[in-house]
């Protein structure tokens, strides 16, 4: 036995120890006070050193044993720690539970690395082709007056960064989700309107129509306002974006209605819809499918978003689509928490 460990186990057991010699004194004494006298001392005082000698050497191995698996633990070695008393097996199960929860933090924290790190990844890719293209142009431009079919690619370009970067934002702001987070009860109709009517022109523009449908004058909701008008934006953009492709008036139907105790919204717009072999994969990060890909400013990003915001929210968002036909997008929202 090493002698640091050796000194720590008596040091431990002194108290133990001091007892036991106090008794084996106390009995000799009242057997020696007592009528008639004995004077035998020397073979019971043997017999209690004997036995306490044997309880230290089996206490003193276990004790051993322990400290030496726990001080190879401590220099990062492998041990296999064998624990003998119940006070042991507390501190086991104790520290066997912390080392659990520290490695389920530590895996979980690799993970978001390296999902941060894919994202940036390609985030900065998705940022570098509107950059090239708009370059592009204005090298071009130089040589002759400035057209207005150049100001309008150079408008499109620059609207598909702006796009990119407030993706980017968000997702930054995703790693402190809890920190920025506000739940109430709002009127979901209100948020609605809210959304819907900041991106007005671009309705015009892409002559797309949004029409609005509900059973209720308003439909309170369980959410955080600010995620959750950020999770619609980014569906009614997909929505207008994947209905730009096809000719004519296009509209976007918002229903709203109540079932049980939830509030039920859909979003179903009339653009180029999803193919079945992709709908699986919507929610992915970055995945743009067979249609996603016929859009220079596809980014693969927005419903990954719309996900991961409706998870943290406790709502449940799904999708369905047909191809040519369109897309809906449901959300079903807690009215109580």
């Amino acid at each position: 036995m090493g002698k640091g460990i050796l000194r720590r186990f008596f040091k431990d057991r002194a108290l133990l120890i001091s007892f036991y010699i106090f008794n084996i004194g106390s009995v000799i004494t009242f057997f020696h006070l007592s009528e008639p006298a004995n004077s035998e001392v020397l073979y019971p005082f043997s017999v209690g050193i004997f036995l306490l000698s044997v309880y230290l050497l089996i206490d003193g191995y276990r004790y051993y044993q322990v400290n030496e698996a726990l001080g190879k633990m401590f220099n990062n070695q492998y041990a296999d720690l064998k624990v003998y008393t119940e006070e042991q097996k507390a501190f086991y199960h104790w520290i066997k539970k912390v080392n659990q929860e520290h490695s389920s933090e530590k895996n979980e924290q690799i993970a978001k690395n390296k999902e941060r790190l894919y994202f940036l990844s390609h985030w900065m890719h998705h940022l570098k082709t509107p950059v090239s293209v708009m370059d592009l142009i204005i090298q071009n431009e130089k040589k002759s007056p400035v057209s207005p079919e150049a100001l309008e690619r150079l408008q499109v370009e620059n609207k598909r960064l702006h796009s990119a970067i407030e993706q980017g934002l968000t997702m930054v702001r995703m790693d402190s989700f809890e920190n920025d987070l506000d739940i109430k009860s709002i009127d979901l109709l209100s948020s609605l309107r809210k959304v819907i009517n900041n991106r007005k022109s671009e309705f015009i523009y892409q002559s797309v129509f949004p029409v609005l449908n509900s059973e209720e004058q308003a439909a309170f909701i369980i959410t955080d306002q600010k995620w959750n008008e950020t999770m619609l934006d980014q569906i009614i953009s997909n929505a207008i974006k994947y209905s730009s492709g096809k000719e004519g008036n296009k509209k976007i139907r918002f229903h709203v209605e109540k079932k049980e105790e939830a509030i039920v919204l859909s979003i179903t717009d009339e653009g180029v819809g999803i193919p079945s072999y992709d709908i699986e994969r919507v929610f992915e990060a970055f995945f743009t499918g067979e249609n996603g890909r016929a859009y220079q400013n596809s980014s693969g990003i927005g419903l990954y978003l719309c996900k991961k915001i409706a998870d943290r929210l406790n709502h449940q968002i799904t999708i369905e689509s047909e191809v040519s036909k369109g897309t809906t997008v449901t959300i079903r929202y807690l009215t109580k928490l």
